[in-house]
């Protein structure tokens, strides 16, 4: 029986780098995929755009339509996971641009670990990054951001996401674990590496195979230039409001997972979510210990240092 491969695709005012975005989906080395859009009510050309593309790719693009309104990135994706029966499943944003190869080199990789169907699995990589010109401005993102495949672990993604959603294919039976995404959930892709380290399995590729573009008008991203990190580490500084904030909605995303694994998890990882869910409830001395005993760390020591500290 053929296995069917589809694309999510999420878009909300994506008019100017969209067309770019799509026509890298159709120039992929492997082209035996659809694709599956729901528009976020936007309000510019967006929508005439997708149906362009509709008209010249009648078989491969569906646009799903609802009742619901501006739901914002993460529920987006998560109402095009409820119409979606696909046996792998990518997911896509709206100005990035894919490498030709990305889906065929996924899909092989992920029949490496999908050693049963009903095992959850995810496959994730590197991406570069380009500014709204197209212009590459770093090789490696994860280098970027400081990210790494060596921080995919339980106790580290609780408190820090490594996987982009852009670079991310899942199998049907992740799908069915990761649906419905709570409301808590920080992002859908946040939620997903979460799932896979507790109950799935996950592999990364270690090359770019997307140019991930960062743009003033992300909704997702966080700008990384140095105005903008001098901006956040000032305010962070100054009240301790933004630092109770970033403990308090983890917290809420763990206890979601701890309700959706139950008890497929192993004690230990059952454990582990049990001492990060304390976090919430202690401070001082006793904060600090449960992140230093738990390894709850950043990917980088500066980071780690500032979240234990002001425990």
């Amino acid at each position: 029986m053929q296995q069917t491969v589809q694309i999510l695709l999420a878009t909300y005012n994506g008019e100017r780098f969209l067309h770019e975005q799509l026509d890298s989906l159709f120039n992929q080395t492997f082209q035996d995929f659809s694709v599956l859009v729901r528009d976020d009510q936007s309000t510019d050309n967006t929508l005439h755009i997708i149906q362009e593309y509709q008209l010249k790719y009648a078989d491969k693009i569906k646009i799903i339509t609802d009742e619901k309104k501006n739901v914002g990135a993460t529920q987006n994706f998560n109402l095009l996971l409820a119409n979606t029966n696909a046996d792998y499943i990518f997911f896509c944003d709206q100005d990035d641009i894919w490498l030709p190869h990305k889906m065929e080199k996924s899909l092989a990789l992920i029949s490496t670990i999908e050693m049963d169907k009903n095992m959850p699995c995810l496959i994730y990589a590197d991406m570069k990054s380009i500014n709204d010109l197209g212009e590459v401005t770093a090789k490696s993102v994860w280098k970027q951001l400081h990210l790494s495949p060596k921080y995919f672990t339980l106790n580290r993604l609780l408190i820090q996401n490594i996987p982009h959603g852009c670079t991310m294919l899942i199998n049907k039976a992740m799908r069915d674990m990761a649906f419905p995404i709570p409301e808590t959930a920080l992002l859908h892709d946040h939620w997903i590496a979460l799932l896979a380290a507790t109950c799935g399995q996950a592999i990364a590729i270690e090359e770019p195979l997307l140019l991930l573009r960062n743009h003033s008008e992300n909704v997702t991203r966080k700008q990384t230039n140095f105005s903008d990190k001098m901006k956040r580490y000032s305010n962070n500084a100054i009240s301790s409001n933004m630092y109770e904030y970033f403990i308090r909605i983890r917290v809420q995303q763990a206890k979601a997972l701890q309700s959706r694994i139950g008890a497929k998890a192993s004690e230990h990882v059952q454990l582990a979510i049990q001492n990060f869910i304390a976090l919430e409830t202690t401070k001082g001395i006793r904060r600090k210990l449960i992140f230093l005993q738990n390894k709850f760390y950043r990917t980088t020591f500066w980071h780690t240092f500032k979240m234990i500290v002001r425990a």
